[in-house]
């Protein structure tokens, strides 16, 4: 998400000083208590954390590797006068054990630019000119290792079977159940996906606009024996209404699905991997789904 210089003025207008002293340490303006750098933590933790300026803390994640993109966790509750807590998702369901995620609290001057920070928002880049802590890295420690064993070395008897594309246009197009080609979607929305020999789909999106990247897409959940559904996102707030997205699934076995991470970007789809037919949306805002609704009625 891109901040305007305009927002990013009125922000840094209203925002506290952060204050040098004689040892160049700055004052800003939250400290992060809990958890602590490198603790093992649950896929669930509570952040804690006192604010030392006035405004509002907001709770950001992201993984700790390059391209990842911030997640705006729920928002703090006041535990007392300059005290906080707030609950934050440390990876997904398909995040291995061991991974490693950074946590970083902003203080936000305002009420209204902690609308800008709504739970569940995703940003490239963070405002530069707000308070912050210092970004703390934890590490995931699922139960029982749950996705966390070791991987195996094949030797040299045993080869590795190549994953083929499916050939027929036909069978690649039934693989994205909707929506549909040229149907309109909503900034987010969801795709429903067949899965394919056992393996479940991976949903990327990317614009029609030239050499824009693909963006993997939350992880898919099963809805019966054959079906997944993911969310999916299609721009942001500020992307026009008649945008076109395109939408592709992929079926990676486990060991290339460690690679694709929820928030990552990606330039090109990774090669002999198979993958659906790609489908071509529409970007419509909800006023307009409303009254196409109505209309239908």
């Amino acid at each position: 998400m891109k901040f305007t210089k305009l927002v990013g003025i009125a922000l840094f207008a209203t925002m506290p000083v952060a204050m040098v002293q004689g040892d160049e340490t700055k004052n800003t303006g939250v400290i992060l208590l809990n958890p602590q750098p490198q603790e093992k933590v649950e896929q669930v933790v509570e952040v804690a954390g006192r604010v030392l300026a006035p405004g509002y803390p907001v709770v950001l994640v992201r993984a700790d590797q390059p391209g990842c993109l911030w997640w705006a966790q729920e928002r703090p509750k006041k535990t007392s006068q300059r005290s906080f807590k707030a609950s934050a998702q440390i990876g997904n369901d398909n995040s291995l054990d061991g991974s490693r995620f950074q946590i970083v609290v902003l203080m936000v001057p305002t009420a209204e630019g902690r609308e800008l920070f709504q739970p569940g928002a995703s940003f490239r880049e963070l405002p530069p000119d707000l308070a912050r802590s210092v970004e703390t890295i934890v590490v995931l420690k699922k139960p029982n290792g749950i996705l966390g064993n070791p991987k195996r070395t094949l030797t040299k008897l045993e080869s590795r079977p190549e994953i083929e594309p499916v050939d027929s246009q036909a069978e690649q197009a039934k693989l994205i159940q909707s929506p549909t080609e040229n149907s309109q979607v909503e900034r987010a929305d969801l795709v429903t996906c067949s899965s394919l020999d056992g393996r479940k789909p991976i949903v990327l999106v990317r614009s029609t606009q030239a050499n824009d990247s693909w963006w993997v897409q939350a992880a898919s959940s099963p809805v019966g024996k054959t079906r997944f559904v993911s969310s999916a996102r299609f721009g942001n707030d500020s992307t026009p209404t008649g945008t076109r997205f395109r939408i592709v699934a992929i079926y990676p076995d486990a060991e290339q699905s460690t690679n694709l991470r929820p928030g990552m970007s990606i330039e090109q789809l990774p090669a002999g991997v198979a993958r659906s037919a790609e489908v071509e949306v529409v970007r419509i805002n909800s006023s307009q789904v409303a009254m196409t609704n109505a209309g239908a009625e």
